[in-house]
């Protein structure tokens, strides 16, 4: 398993597997890894410990960021993930992202954004969608009716304590006029607005 891959120019830590969402685009559906991982399932989920260790192992210096973003959902170890920020920032002096569905309160039962200040300096998160409807359809969250809402609040309030804040789609899972519609939602939450690519029927995460 990997629990550290390189994919671009960039390191990428591979938390869990556990995840709210069944995203009908998700790379997990079609392939077991990426980058240079052997592959993303796991076996086990890493100690903070294991992922300090194998983060000393590899070149780091090829980039000042470290992205949270495997085949799961990151804020599920949110606490777990706070401390790994936290010793990484410490030991390697590197800015620290999470690629995240945004439903971080739902999954953890509380609001976590407060927490992420100080320690989390940049967030990706999957808007995927123009409304609900459209929403429950392409990512297809466990808590159901209301998702949609608190990944739109989640994102509202992430922007009070998160330096940057990036909310992304994937451009042929909608049509044009959703896509509008979505950087429209994403300027008004001021966030950067992405569009994720399709490749070979393969969703780029970055």
């Amino acid at each position: 398993m990997s629990i550290i891959y390189r994919y671009g120019n960039e390191y990428y830590i591979n938390m869990t597997n556990r995840c709210p969402c069944r995203c009908v685009f998700c790379l997990r559906n079609t392939t077991p890894a990426l980058g240079d991982a052997e592959t993303l399932w796991l076996d086990h989920e890493p100690t903070v410990d294991e992922v300090i260790d194998e983060l000393r192992k590899v070149d780091l210096s090829i980039s000042d960021e470290i992205v949270f973003c495997g085949y799961g959902e990151p804020t599920v170890r949110f606490d777990d993930l706070k401390e790994c920020a936290r010793r990484i920032k410490e030991e390697f002096h590197k800015s620290v992202r999470v690629n995240t569905n945004g439903l971080g309160n739902l999954i953890n039962g509380r609001d976590i954004v407060p927490e992420m200040e100080g320690v989390i300096d940049a967030l990706s998160i999957s808007l995927n969608a123009s409304n609900e409807e459209e929403y429950l359809a392409l990512s297809r969250p466990s808590f159901g009716p209301g998702s949609y809402k608190a990944m739109i609040d989640f994102t509202r309030e992430s922007k009070k304590v998160v330096p940057n804040i990036t909310m992304s789609i994937v451009g042929e899972s909608i049509s044009p006029e959703s896509e509008k519609e979505c950087a429209r939602i994403a300027a008004e939450l001021g966030a950067t607005f992405k569009v994720r690519e399709s490749v070979c029927g393969k969703i780029l995460i970055k």
